[in-house]
């Protein structure tokens, strides 16, 4: 028996770039503010999850359009290695702002946005 594939056209749904990352970088900011600098398993829960969602960004092939985003995580997993939660803090925090800033907004923006963009600038 073979199977029918369907005539109708497939919707193309293409998530944001970095959307695991941004989950991730989100809990790992919840979980450090209460955390003490001598917590060694917590600070490594967090350092393995942030490790594991660049993990996955990179299977993705999203590094290249989030790159600033990685990079402030890299830099967390630094401090975190260090014992230097707020610095790490501010790491992710930077992260945060490159993963919900206007520079991957765009990815999340309708058509209809897009086309009023483009027909604006010219």
């Amino acid at each position: 028996m073979t199977r029918r594939q369907s005539s109708r056209p497939r919707p193309a749904v293409t998530p944001a770039p970095g959307l695991r990352l941004r989950r991730e970088v989100d809990q790992a900011l919840l979980e450090l503010r209460t955390v003490r600098p001598d917590d060694d398993e917590t600070i490594q829960l967090v350092n393995d999850g942030l490790h594991g969602a660049l993990a996955y960004t990179a299977a993705l092939g999203e590094t290249c359009q989030i790159a600033a985003a990685v990079e402030a995580v890299r830099e967390a997993e630094r401090h975190l290695d260090g014992h230097e939660p707020g610095r790490a803090c501010a790491a992710l925090q930077q992260a945060q702002e490159c993963l919900t800033g206007k520079s991957t907004r765009r990815y999340w923006s309708s058509g209809t946005d897009a086309l009023r963009t483009n027909s604006a600038a010219t």
